[in-house]
């Protein structure tokens, strides 16, 4: 197993982060199905179609939102199957929060594709990773943005 650990700070309200995830997920849904459509990229030149489940996961400890997080390639080609945990986590005030994701993933193709993630495999699933991350971000600040501007021209 190889492990991945990434951060993402958001500059919204901790208070909305669930909001926020609920949307982002929602919105890649696919009529009744229980996971988003979403494509994860590896840089520039990568980019993966995959199937996303989040998972509500929260434990009575928690004072913020955590989700038990699975991807699989969405065509079942020869990509690892990632199982990990997302978080949000606080910043240094309320007006921002991190998105924390950890988890592990198997490099599919034996030794061969043990190799493949030594060399690079790993980089890529680490880009991947933030790529994910930096989505829910950039969709979580537009929201956050937008009902901000609405609340401007309301008053």
């Amino acid at each position: 197993m190889t492990t991945i650990e990434q951060r993402q700070l958001v500059h919204a309200p901790l208070a909305s982060a669930q909001r926020f995830l609920d949307g982002f997920f929602a919105a890649h849904r696919g009529g009744d199905a229980d996971d988003a459509h979403v494509t994860l990229h590896a840089g520039e030149m990568m980019a993966r179609d995959a199937l996303i489940t989040l998972t509500p996961a929260q434990r009575p400890e928690d004072m913020t939102p955590r989700f038990a997080v699975d991807w699989k390639d969405a065509a079942d080609g020869p990509y690892p199957h990632f199982h990990g945990i997302l978080t949000v986590a606080g910043d240094e005030d309320y007006d921002t929060f991190w998105l924390v994701l950890e988890g592990e993933y198997s490099p599919p193709g034996g030794i061969g594709g043990q190799l493949f993630d030594a060399v690079i495999g790993h980089r890529i699933a680490e880009s991947t990773a933030a790529s994910l991350l930096a989505e829910i971000r950039d969709e979580s600040e537009r929201q956050f943005g937008a009902e901000e501007e609405r609340k401007t021209r309301a008053s």
